[in-house]
């Protein structure tokens, strides 16, 4: 007779997750229950799948009744931080006549993209080697062509690694490219959910062992912050230790430095300038439109929205 063979298959299991920061979880959950005491606990988490390499492709679960517990929370954000003074983990490029000219040229929505595009490079070059002068550094001796020595310095860190918030974020990587030899990048791509209002993690590559790394995460605008917040929480979820985060932006507004402050106090915050206000749709004021629509040439947000702000798709 024939025997029928039974075979026996492990439990398959659970999917790791990665939690974006809300009340009772991670680093920034004391932060946000005082800031906003009406959030409730147990929000869901979000949960990956894996796919090809190291890319994740991340989904999000979570009822439309969230929309109106988003916009209290941005509100709350947004009413907090009034008339406290600026963090101490945040440093602004020195705002020179030639800073204010590149951003007055940038900011003008008269501004041709191809002159957009020169002159936020200029700024973002400038922003990347202020921000590399935070770097540790140690005394070094070298030896000059002339048979002298030369007491300097140099990189007291195991490496460095670029992470672009997608997709204005990535318009970023040339300029540290260019002043960082063998540098590795690492991308996130973080999308508003338009039912909820808040910010969901769509896909993930980071470089391998980044754990030692020093890590300059970058986007080009910071309005609520909430998109930052959720990256930070990424990487800290990768072992990255939280003082050797440089949040990079070419335009912030206090709420989103504020914000980001509160709920980690040792990620080095650095920006070009730091616009007061955000509207009441959570926008930079004066602000510079969206970074990404105008540098890509794509086609704007109805309301002229931040690219922080924008479920976009590029």
């Amino acid at each position: 007779m024939r025997e029928n063979k039974i075979t026996h298959h492990p439990p398959r299991p659970a999917p790791p997750r990665c939690s974006f920061p809300h009340p009772g979880h991670g680093a920034a959950g004391p932060a946000l229950s005082q800031i906003c005491p009406h959030l409730p606990r147990g929000l869901p988490y979000i949960t990956w799948r894996e796919g090809s390499g190291r890319d994740l492709v991340l989904k999000f679960s979570c009822s439309p009744e969230r929309h109106v517990l988003g916009l209290r929370t941005r509100a709350a954000l947004a009413s907090a931080h009034q008339c406290h003074p600026l963090p101490r983990t945040l440093s602004v490029l020195k705002s020179t006549p030639q800073v204010r000219g590149m951003h007055t040229i940038i900011r003008d929505k008269e501004t041709s993209r191809d002159e957009f595009i020169f002159y936020s490079k200029r700024l973002m070059r400038l922003l990347i080697e202020h921000a590399l002068s935070f770097l540790p550094f140690q005394d070094c001796v070298v030896q000059t062509p002339q048979g002298q020595d030369y007491a300097g310095k140099c990189y007291a860190g195991k490496q460095i690694t670029g992470v672009s918030i997608l997709r204005a974020g990535e318009t970023m990587e040339p300029a540290l490219r260019a002043v960082c030899k063998d540098v590795r990048i690492g991308t996130i791509l973080i999308q508003t959910n338009q039912l909820t209002g808040e910010p969901e993690l769509h896909y993930l590559r980071l470089p391998k062992d980044i754990s030692d790394d020093h890590v300059i995460l970058m986007d080009c605008t910071v309005s609520t912050g909430a998109a930052a917040m959720m990256a930070v929480r990424v990487l800290l979820d990768h072992d990255v230790p939280e003082d050797k985060i440089f949040l990079l932006s070419l335009l912030m507004a206090e709420m989103g430095v504020h914000s980001v402050a509160y709920a980690f106090p040792r990620v080095r915050i650095i920006t070009t300038a730091v616009d007061k206000r955000v509207n009441d749709l959570f926008r930079i004021i004066p602000g510079i439109g969206n970074f990404g629509d105008r540098y890509f040439g794509t086609d704007a947000a109805p309301d002229g929205s931040d690219e922080e702000e924008v479920a976009s798709t590029s």
